[in-house]
């Protein structure tokens, strides 16, 4: 009778085992995938060449889903020329600002849908690499 008690024990333990392990894995890997998806993403970039007057460029960009963060860089590689930025999402502007040169935004709440954002600059002349990154909450 011991023997058998034994048994069973056995293979309840081993059960009980099996369990925690597939348990660790799936909530290991529910952590890796929302990981995964929130993880920062540049959905906008490009470089502006900009020369003298009003020049402006567009672009047309979604934020993610889960993704409820973003932030703006502008890097200025050579001009002067006063720039400015905006996002707007039908007939309002979410975020703007203008500057002369570098700039790194902090990140803003946004809720994932689709944007515009517009840069341009009045006179003078600029190169600058611009970034727009959205990124998720758990980053």
């Amino acid at each position: 009778m011991g023997q058998i008690v034994k048994k069973v024990m056995k293979m309840a333990m081993s059960r009980a085992l099996k369990a925690l392990v597939l348990i660790v894995i799936i909530v290991a890997a529910v952590f890796s995938v929302y990981a995964a998806v929130t993880f920062p993403r540049t959905v906008v970039s490009f470089p502006a060449s900009f020369t003298a007057g009003i020049t402006t460029k567009h672009e047309k960009f979604d934020v993610p889903w889960l993704h409820k963060l973003l932030q703006v860089e502008v890097n200025v590689q050579s001009g002067t020329a006063m720039w400015y930025a905006e996002i707007t999402s039908g007939d309002g502007t979410i975020w703007s600002h203008h500057g002369s040169g570098d700039y790194v935004d902090h990140w803003i709440v946004i809720s994932p849908g689709h944007y515009n954002f517009t840069f341009w600059i009045s006179g003078g002349s600029l190169d600058a690499e611009i970034r727009v990154i959205t990124k998720g909450g758990f980053w």
